[in-house]
């Protein structure tokens, strides 16, 4: 893949990685459930790379969709920082690139994502 193509989508997944992080955010201040404003307080005065760690016990199932996409982003960001963005993660064979275009944080080609879902 070439280099302005992976910047684009770097770029791309972190404009979704901050707007996702402020919405789960919101959504978690929101929550009804007490103990979620102590995870809120954790958050607030953490590094928002430690979010994950902080949240992965805490969260009921209501919050694990958005939790799940944070995951997804934050490791496609990593893929592009050690220069494996674009392979995927069962078979290393690149991932098409209108897959990546439809949504940047895929882990897998459409074989292995085939595979998975049976």
């Amino acid at each position: 893949m070439k280099d302005n193509q992976t910047l684009i989508f770097k770029r791309k997944l972190e404009l979704e990685l901050d707007s996702l992080r402020n919405a789960f955010l919101n959504e978690l201040k929101n929550s009804e459930n007490e103990f979620m404003s102590t995870l809120v307080h954790s958050l607030e005065n953490a590094s928002p790379t430690e979010w994950l760690d902080l949240a992965a016990n805490q969260l009921s199932p209501e919050h694990l969709p958005r939790y799940n996409r944070l995951v997804q982003l934050e490791a496609a960001l990593c893929q592009i920082d050690i220069g494996q963005f674009g392979y995927c993660c069962d078979c290393e064979q690149a991932i098409d690139q209108s897959l990546l275009e439809h949504d940047a944080a895929s882990q897998r080609c459409m074989s292995c994502s085939t595979k998975k879902a049976s």
